[in-house]
């Protein structure tokens, strides 16, 4: 099934971010369509760090699974980081 970028990123921030939505129907929200929860926690894993996850399961705005589940997906993405970085020096400056 297709998925949109935009649809995803808002998804990544009103679940991980604001709380505002679930990645599934529950503390009377309506939850995601099923298809864009591995993109967003992809996305929420090259974006954002583990600090921010944290926070996510600490206020129940994600369950357990679903912070093992991203948790897996930072701890692959991290390497890609690191060697971005060494190989692209502007990423170490932000220029």
């Amino acid at each position: 099934m297709i998925t949109h970028d935009f649809l995803r990123n808002t998804y990544c921030r009103s679940i991980y971010v604001y709380g505002t939505d679930r990645f599934t129907k529950r503390d009377g929200f309506k939850g995601i369509r099923e298809e864009y929860r591995e993109p967003v926690q992809r996305y929420f894993a090259a974006t954002y760090g583990a600090e921010l996850l944290e926070e996510a399961l600490e206020n129940g705005w994600i369950n357990r699974q679903e912070y093992e589940e991203t948790r897996a997906m930072i701890q692959a993405v991290v390497p890609t980081r690191e060697d971005s970085a060494q190989t692209n020096p502007e990423h170490q400056t932000g220029r």
